[in-house]
């Protein structure tokens, strides 16, 4: 065995474990990392060093003395580096910063309905770089832009290889970052929204995330991490077949989940803004309560129908989970249940912990995970 080589391997591990450890607990002594680690004291200062060197990790001030010269309290500099994300609709485009830690530090909405020409997509550029110098970090501290959107994308971050939604089939990633000044990939909506649940809960295992967004989205996560099919992306879950020759859907085919479990589908069934019908609907009002009913029993049936699959955990999130109440989560668990033609212990269905859509932070988390996998 090369002593030399498994000396380095040896000094590289114990560098990220004091860096991860500083992380962990957001500041902490170098007696108590030398005490958690089980490491030399001196390998500790070392190592603090250079991540100070580097910018990840500051000295902030002293612990009060316990008796004895203080200790210098050290901090993770969470915004060492700062990654941004956007998520690209219809409508609008919203763009988020984050952390290191993955905490959005600033957000802002732009209205502007997608149009895939050269024009949208210079003052899309426009508007990034213009968030990103409100934040006032050097241009070296931002990791990229990472843009997600209603479409299947690439392996390579890319080209959507499928964006029915949007009419953008075939867009390139140089046709996007024409006027972006820092480097760029694409990415699923519903895979970045998974990206950040995996992030928020790291004991989240095996799980489909179902986000029920103006159009209803699904992924895969399979042992801690997104899955990634050869072509689907984190899966499509959205056009598995629910009723054979049923609702039309904009993939073409009928009776897709989409087309009965996405919340634009629950406002066509409504005949009106869903923030009215919620409210109508907790007041009691028996023409919603069955609508509604229908829409939990539909998303019952798909949730049964993945569960054959993959019997895992069940994470609903999107916009109508700001709607739902501990009532609705109890009637689709017992919907879902009676659906299943086996006695089994229970459905495990929780919430997101993102109240709102969770694709724009999730595509900045990306970059974020990258950057510690790469460290």
């Amino acid at each position: 065995m090369n002593t030399s080589v498994t000396s380095s391997a040896l000094r590289a591990a114990n560098r990220r474990r004091v860096l991860y450890a500083v992380y962990q607990n957001k500041e902490i002594s170098k007696q108590g990392l030398a005490q958690n680690l089980g490491i030399s004291l001196p390998t500790v200062t070392q190592n603090l060093h250079e991540w100070e060197t580097i910018g990840l990790v500051e000295r902030k001030g002293l612990y009060e003395s316990t008796g004895g010269r203080k200790a210098h309290i050290y901090r993770f500099v969470a915004t060492a580096h700062v990654a941004i994300g956007i998520v690209l609709l219809k409508d609008f485009y919203r763009i988020v910063a984050v952390d290191l830690y993955g905490e959005v530090l600033q957000s802002s909405e732009i209205s502007q309905p997608f149009i895939r020409n050269s024009t949208f997509f210079y003052e899309m550029g426009k508007n990034i770089n213009e968030f990103i110098e409100r934040l006032h970090f050097d241009p070296d501290r931002i990791l990229g832009v990472c843009i997600a959107l209603q479409g299947l994308v690439s392996s390579d971050g890319n080209t959507v290889i499928y964006g029915e939604i949007l009419n953008c089939t075939g867009l390139t990633l140089d046709e996007i970052k024409v006027n972006i000044q820092y480097p760029c990939t694409l990415i699923h909506d519903t895979e970045a929204s998974a990206t950040a649940e995996l992030w928020a809960q790291k004991d989240l295992k095996d799980a489909v995330l179902l986000s029920l967004t103006r159009n209803f989205g699904g992924a895969l996560i399979t042992n801690g991490t997104v899955h990634r099919g050869l072509e689907l992306s984190s899966g499509i879950i959205e056009h598995m077949c629910l009723y054979p020759h049923g609702r039309p859907c904009y993939c073409g085919k009928h009776g897709c989940i989409e087309a009965y479990c996405s919340a634009y589908a629950l406002q066509c069934d409504a005949g009106e803004p869903l923030e009215l019908f919620f409210e109508s609907l907790r007041a009691g009002d028996d023409r919603r309560l069955k609508i509604w009913h229908t829409y939990l029993q539909n998303l019952a049936i798909a949730i049964n129908n993945i569960r054959m699959v993959l019997d895992s955990e069940y994470v609903i999130g999107g916009y109508l989970l700001r709607f739902m109440n501990d009532d609705d989560f109890a009637q689709l668990s017992e919907y879902a249940e009676k659906e299943c033609p086996f006695q089994s212990s229970g459905i495990h269905i929780k919430r997101s912990v993102y109240l709102d859509d969770a694709a724009a932070p999730g595509a900045a988390i990306s970059l974020v995970k990258n950057f510690w996998d790469k460290l």
